[in-house]
């Protein structure tokens, strides 16, 4: 009895012992193992595929963010596509309607003063220029130099859109032609190029001379103005003499006027002038009249007028 008591017991521990807690809870964990073993290894091929991006996938991603979306908005319609028309109609680059320079010849002095304008407009108004810069480098100045639309530092009118610089060219400047770069930001940071071109001269330069009348009777004591219109690097107003040899007709050298008086026009403008009366004892045939101009930066230039004296 006791042996059956004693056998019954044993049964009874054996199976409390198979389908105890610690067991269930074994079981459970290996289950749980298999389940973490196998979402390693999705996680290790979802690694391996974003590694392995393709060009298009690359696309999909980049688009994503807020900024590239609205860049693309911009320029693409979804129903129409990308062409020319679209980003005509999407009007999101500022435009550049000239680019001037005053004067555009100048001499290489360090003190006359250019002025460099740039007349800017954007699809959004002007308040949406961000900045108007110039590359004066070429000119031996700043290679990012600003230009203001506040009516200040030459600048005429606040806020119409003309954007201006004063500057000057650097004393070590070659001569020749320098190309003077332009670039117009927005607040969305598209950009606008252009550009305009400063001539480096020292010399001024005769454009024209001029008898009136340029024929005359000899012994006749006729009155004949000269004039001579120059072009002058930088200011006229540094021009520093114009003179005329009158010796084949008066036996003297005399200099030109641009002060409004003695025959001259006007004063201050790129015309000089000299009135002369022709002395009745000047013999006839064709008088070549020497002319010679002087600026205040060491430049000369030298031409020739003809007066016809007749019977």
């Amino acid at each position: 009895m006791i042996r059956r008591i004693i056998i019954a017991l044993l049964i009874f521990i054996l199976t409390a012992f198979i389908f105890s807690s610690p067991w269930k809870t074994y079981a459970y964990s290996s289950k749980n193992w298999g389940l973490l073993v196998a979402q390693e290894k999705s996680d290790e091929k979802e690694k391996e595929e974003e590694e392995d991006l393709s060009k298009g996938d690359f696309i999909l991603l980049l688009t994503a963010t807020d900024f590239m979306r609205k860049r693309i908005q911009d320029l693409l319609s979804w129903s129409i596509g990308y062409d020319v028309s679209t980003i005509a109609r999407a009007k999101l680059v500022p435009t550049i309607k000239y680019i001037k320079a005053k004067p555009i010849k100048v001499p290489p002095d360090g003190r006359t003063v250019i002025f460099l304008l740039a007349s800017v407009d954007d699809p959004q108004g002007l308040q949406n220029i961000e900045a108007v810069r110039a590359d004066l480098s070429s000119i031996g100045r700043l290679p990012n130099s600003m230009l203001v639309d506040n009516g200040l530092w030459g600048d005429e009118v606040p806020n119409d859109g003309i954007y201006t610089l004063q500057t000057s060219i650097d004393k070590d400047i070659t001569r020749g032609e320098k190309e003077i770069s332009i670039a117009v930001s927005n607040k969305k940071g598209w950009l606008a190029l252009g550009k305009t071109n400063i001539d480096v001269e020292k010399e001024p330069k005769i454009l024209e001379t001029k008898a009136t009348p340029d024929k005359v009777r000899s012994g006749s004591g006729s009155v004949v103005t000269f004039t001579v219109r120059i072009e002058n690097p930088g200011r006229i107003e540094d021009i520093k003499k114009v003179s005329i040899d009158l010796s084949p007709v008066k036996g003297k050298i005399v200099t030109m006027r641009n002060d409004g008086s003695g025959g001259d026009a006007k004063a201050g403008d790129n015309v000089f002038t000299y009135r002369s009366t022709i002395p009745s004892g000047v013999g006839e045939g064709e008088k070549k009249l020497i002319v010679k101009v002087a600026n205040v930066v060491g430049g000369e230039s030298t031409g020739e007028l003809t007066l016809n004296v007749v019977k």
